[in-house]
């Protein structure tokens, strides 16, 4: 036996020249899908594909080819809400495959471009909601004052990114790990168009820098603004009415110049207070000046009075200018000048809306009397 299989060994062996072989692929070619993070997650370019809508009788949606960001065509929206309960649109940024935005979100932003149908608007009335496969969400509100990136939205083209990483998750509201569509809730009225609706890649310093340019493109305040104007005393002032608190008057000095003369007692009420807007009690603009820019005033008072000046906005933020109490500085010795370097405030920083500046008010904290005259921001 052993013999045997020797010899047909040894034929094969002799042979194996003669043998031809068929090529035959071990595997088929095979190309890696895209993975989530380089594909391209659009919601709306060119035609509504998928797209849903829900307006109802509260409004009217519709694919236009009168105007476009991009290509030949746009979404031409508006809407009243009024009384219908839920009205909007979505659709899948990923052919309705559930897509892992655990990670993603912080490197991803929704982008789109608005534009209004014919006036300006501040605002635009839209909730975006990333929502699951088991009809969960995570709603948020598209702020124009944060993801805008111009001033206002009018009859030209401006391009709206919200970071992701903004939208609120909470797991027991979404599943952050199978994210199914992009929902927009609309609300209120308004009436746009809407092209390039996508997510796109984006990172916290691009948001930071977008939101630098918008900051530039405010306008800016005067370097040199008049705070107490002589003679609009009672146009510019409240609190001047006397009461058992305080007499406040704009008054003749001795020089023949009008200056602001305040007896108080903050002892015996809590109203011995006032202040002072000038530029007729609309807002007051320090933007693009904090850093350059001072509050000056002259002050003249009598032995022991306590009192501070603070500085609010509209959205009633305060700080304090000056104190009574401040070190080195010694009021009983006639008229002293006070200056305040804006940017040691540190508005930015406290939050103030700095074209939003209310007023400058006096506070007493004891019992005095006072006389302010100059009050003046100098470059």
């Amino acid at each position: 036996m052993r013999k045997l299989v020797f010899i047909l060994f040894a034929l094969t062996l002799i042979t194996c020249d003669s043998i031809k072989f068929k090529e035959q692929a071990l595997y088929d070619k095979y190309e890696l899908p895209v993975s989530e993070e380089e594909s391209e997650h659009i919601f709306f370019t060119e035609g509504t594909g998928t797209m849903w809508n829900s307006l109802f009788n509260c409004g009217n949606f519709e694919v236009s080819n009168k105007v476009a960001y991009e290509g030949k065509s746009s979404i031409k929206l508006d809407w009243n809400k009024a009384n219908c309960e839920w009205i909007g649109f979505g659709n899948s940024f990923n052919n309705w495959q559930p897509i892992d935005l655990s990670e993603l979100r912080f490197r991803k932003a929704l982008s789109f471009y608005v534009r209004t149908q014919e006036k300006t608007a501040n605002a635009i009335p839209i909730v975006a909601n990333l929502e699951d496969y088991a009809g969960g969400g995570s709603y948020y509100f598209i702020d124009a004052g944060k993801y805008l990136n111009g001033l206002v939205m009018d009859t030209t083209w401006k391009q709206i990114i919200v970071p992701l990483w903004h939208f609120p998750i909470f797991e027991d509201e979404v599943d952050i790990y199978s994210i199914k569509q992009m929902k927009f809730q609309l609300e209120g009225g308004g009436a746009f168009f809407l092209d390039e609706i996508r997510i796109i890649d984006y990172s916290k310093e691009e948001y930071d820098k977008m939101r630098a340019g918008v900051e530039l493109m405010r306008p800016k305040g005067n370097a040199n603004q008049t705070v107490y104007r002589k003679g609009n005393f009672e146009e510019d002032v409240w609190g001047y009415e006397s009461n058992e608190c305080q007499t406040l008057a704009e008054e003749i000095s001795n020089s023949n110049s009008k200056q602001i003369h305040w007896i108080y007692n903050a002892n015996k009420c809590n109203w011995a207070k006032w202040g002072i807007n000038w530029n007729g009690w609309y807002a007051m603009n320090l933007r693009g000046i904090s850093e350059t820019s001072k509050i000056y005033f002259k002050l003249k008072s009598k032995p022991d009075s306590k009192f501070k000046v603070m500085l609010e906005d509209f959205k009633y933020h305060k700080t304090e200018l000056f104190s009574s109490e401040n070190p080195g500085v010694k009021l009983e010795d006639g008229w002293v000048s006070v200056t305040i370097p804006l940017k040691n405030l540190n508005l930015k920083q406290k939050g103030f809306a700095l074209d939003q500046i209310k007023q400058i008010y006096f506070e007493g904290t004891g019992e005095g009397e006072l006389f302010i005259d100059e009050i003046k921001i100098i470059k």
